[in-house]
């Protein structure tokens, strides 16, 4: 008996993995066209559908199927915010084709995307607007992300861009890039960037702070939201009022992207407070 109990005890032993990190990173990227109205551009990202199916392939052909549980939910902690920024999502697309339709916003505008993920929305940007920051908190997003600028830099078209790490309710980030742009930005925008419950409070408050640099009316959030969960609808709604914004939907806007509902919110402070 005592011999199973330190055969059972090793194969217990056995299944603590240590994984490195770039156990949970994909960086199989590859060079995708993408195309809005009369607008084209090449830029690198991921083809997967999902970072939670791609890590779990990748477990399950390595691991016991009794190691197989615990460590999904392991890589699902780890890598889902390193894989979402490498893919281009809906909301992505359906901001694009309502900023291709209306260049006269943007033009020597200038703007800080967030979440900015592969670029593919601060990229089209800077072919018309004086100056687009485009931030992200991860490191490894961060990587594709100049990648994609450097890729485009040569252009003729393309006017100032740059890639800045922001996570959303660090004040100290923030204070750094208004730093170097005490003047503030004419737009922030983001595309499909609410996925997680607890990030949507610092996301507005990311947003108040920058919108307070300027005047009432003289800058403005411009939201791509994709509806995956009613629960998250309602949130995005509330923590805008919270903050004491004014959140209206664009007309026209709204449609069915990759088979969800879209729509883009114009999001504006109700009144100067303090922060």
């Amino acid at each position: 008996m005592a011999g199973a109990g330190e055969r059972d005890g090793e194969e217990e032993e056995e299944e603590i993995v240590c994984l490195e990190a770039s156990f949970f990173i994909n960086d199989n990227y590859e060079l995708k066209k993408f195309t809005f109205g009369s607008h084209s551009f090449e830029l690198y990202c991921l083809q997967s559908a999902s970072s939670t199916s791609v890590i779990g392939k990748c477990i399950a052909s390595t691991f016991r199927p009794s190691c197989f549980r615990r460590l999904c939910h392991l890589c699902i902690r780890k890598a889902d915010f390193d894989l979402t920024g490498q893919l281009v999502w809906p909301g992505a697309m359906l901001l694009n084709e309502y900023l291709s339709k209306n260049v006269d916003l943007l033009k020597g505008c200038s703007v800080i995307e967030l979440g900015s993920g592969v670029g593919i929305t601060g990229i089209l940007c800077s072919r018309f607007c004086r100056e687009v920051v485009l931030t992200d908190h991860n490191d490894e997003v961060q990587k594709i992300l100049k990648k994609n600028i450097e890729l485009h830099s040569s252009k003729d078209h393309s006017h100032h861009a740059v890639a800045e790490k922001l996570e959303w309710g660090n004040s100290d980030q923030i204070n750094q890039i208004l730093r170097r742009r005490p003047g503030g930005f004419d737009l922030i925008l983001g595309a499909d960037i609410c996925f997680q419950q607890g990030s949507v409070p610092l996301l507005f408050d990311t947003v108040k702070q920058l919108l307070q640099v300027r005047e009432r009316d003289c800058c403005k959030f411009i939201l791509a939201y994709v509806s995956r969960a009613k629960i998250m609808d309602s949130l995005v709604v509330s923590e805008a009022i919270r903050h004491g914004m004014q959140i209206n939907e664009i007309p026209g806007t709204r449609s069915v992207v990759g088979n969800l509902e879209g729509v883009i919110f114009e999001v504006t402070l109700l009144e100067k407070s303090p922060m």
